[in-house]
């Protein structure tokens, strides 16, 4: 049996990603599937975090095949220029399915020195880069769930409130309680909270 992360999809981020020199992660509904050990829904797509003040290694590194710019509101690819500067949290680069077996999305993270730093909370809400990084056996990278679900919990869509019940069992007592704690005070009614506490 195949484990999780030598799955065809994933095996083509290791692949595609083998050269790159800097710290990156599997990221999304993928991340929760090697958090959770079994592949819990079909996914249309595979994302894969880099931290925003490394775009210069992005761009050296990706030259063949190159990624292209997605519009953040239309959907619409267009290529990257070289030197762009990109944001995170609108800005998406995206590998088309071809050759690989399904579409690789980068996206962006903001940091500061050596924490990441959520986009969305005006930098008030911070994690160090070794606290948010978890690796399967095989050595693959991918973000810690607590983190997942942040970005998850702003959303409402059916898909997200389905991969919080699928690992929210699963979360020890100090990604349960930093979940609820940055949840919490921003959405005092989130249908979450009552199976966080």
């Amino acid at each position: 049996m195949t484990s999780i992360d030598r799955s065809e999809p994933l095996s083509a981020v290791r692949t595609l990603f083998r050269d790159y020199p800097r710290r990156y992660w599997v990221a999304g509904g993928w991340a929760l599937d090697l958090f959770a050990g079994r592949v819990r829904r079909p996914h249309a797509d595979v994302d894969v975090l880099v931290l925003a003040r490394d775009l210069p290694h992005v761009s050296a590194t990706f030259t063949t095949p190159r990624p292209m710019l997605q519009h953040p509101e239309t959907g619409d690819l267009r290529p990257w220029s070289d030197g762009e500067q990109l944001t995170p949290g609108p800005h998406l680069l995206v590998f088309p399915d071809d050759p690989h077996p399904c579409p690789i999305q980068i996206l962006l993270a903001a940091s500061d020195a050596d924490e990441w730093v959520y986009h969305r909370g005006r930098g008030t809400i911070r994690r160090p880069l070794d606290q948010i990084t978890l690796t399967t056996p095989d050595g693959l990278p991918y973000l810690a769930p607590e983190i997942v679900l942040l970005f998850k919990s702003r959303g409402g869509r059916p898909k997200d409130d389905s991969d919080f019940a699928d690992v929210a069992a699963l979360l020890d007592s100090n990604r349960r309680q930093w979940l609820l704690d940055h949840i919490a005070p921003r959405y005092p009614n989130h249908a979450w909270l009552p199976a966080l506490t």
